[in-house]
């Protein structure tokens, strides 16, 4: 019987850190108005994590795309363009650590009896608000876009907050309103694959959890091989990794919406480091790297 260390099923990130950005840095580039961190909960077994953030996504977009929210936003774009200019003077733009990592949920049987996994809920953030319109819809949007999400399970973030893409716990959403009319979204989002050795019965390397043999210890619980540094629209994310929601209405629904196609947008909130610089041609970084175990980021 073929055995092998394979993955035995993937889950989309339960959290994710949502950005609102705008071309309000030196020189137009881009740079964060409001940041938060929107935690996930597994309630249901109907409701998967990629409609939640989905939902997430299209309320926050729908908050900012709002003509009555406009005049607020465009004041503080317009406040940002200063404010950035003053901390590049001043060089007081020190950067937090990014946010650590949480233990993720063990493997399920398929036969195993469904139960609520609910996160303890985030303390109140003492970030400085600097934008506190901007911050205000972002985090209504994120209360408002799926219904078990409750207020603790939102906190805001300091707008230096780094993103690194190396933690099983979370991704990322930027909504970019740089164009208020024209509101944009993209998502980095890496799956989480259970990946055991075990025997299965099909000659081609699939494991079969009804069939096949069940794993005989806990399996390692990483991301996907592949990591690319990549805003993707939701379609792009769910044909690649979870087709079976192609033709759900909501992600047709966020589809229809603007994606953010400018990747110099992740210049600032995705710092290059060792894993993500290289050169691709001499003299363009690499748009993505492999690990086939990627080491974790600090357990929260």
């Amino acid at each position: 019987m073929p055995s092998g260390y394979i993955c035995l099923y993937t889950e989309s990130p339960r959290s994710f850190l949502f950005y609102v950005v705008a071309n309000v840095g030196p020189g137009g580039s881009s740079r964060p108005l409001a940041v938060a961190y929107r935690q996930g909960n597994d309630v249901t077994k109907s409701t998967p994590r990629v409609a939640n953030v989905v939902n997430d996504i299209l309320s926050v977009v729908n908050i900012m795309s709002e003509p009555a929210n406009h005049a607020s936003l465009e004041a503080e774009r317009v406040r940002a363009v200063d404010w950035y200019l003053q901390q590049q003077q001043n060089e007081t733009e020190a950067r937090p650590e990014a946010l650590p990592d949480s233990p993720q949920p063990p493997f399920r049987r398929w036969n195993e009896e469904w139960k609520p996994d609910l996160q303890p809920e985030l303390p109140s953030s003492d970030a400085h608000v600097e934008f506190p319109a901007t911050s205000e819809f972002l985090v209504d949007g994120l209360l408002r876009g799926t219904e078990s999400t409750r207020k603790g399970d939102v906190q805001l973030q300091p707008l230096t907050i780094p993103f690194n893409g190396d933690c099983l716990e979370y991704g990322m959403v930027v909504v970019d309103i740089s164009n208020l009319g024209r509101v944009k979204y993209g998502i980095v989002a890496f799956p989480v694959c259970y990946k055991a050795d075990v025997y299965y019965n099909s000659e081609y390397g699939g494991w079969d959890p009804v069939e096949d043999e069940q794993p005989k210890q806990q399996p390692d619980i990483v991301h996907v091989d592949e990591k690319p540094r990549k805003l993707l629209s939701i379609l792009d994310y769910v044909r690649k990794y979870f087709p079976v929601l192609e033709d759900n209405p909501k992600v047709l629904e966020l589809e229809a919406h603007p994606k953010v196609d400018d990747p110099s947008i992740l210049d600032y909130i995705w710092p290059f480091n060792d894993k993500t610089q290289g050169l691709q041609n001499g003299t363009q970084f690499m748009e993505s790297y492999q690990e086939p175990r990627p080491s974790k980021c600090s357990i929260m």
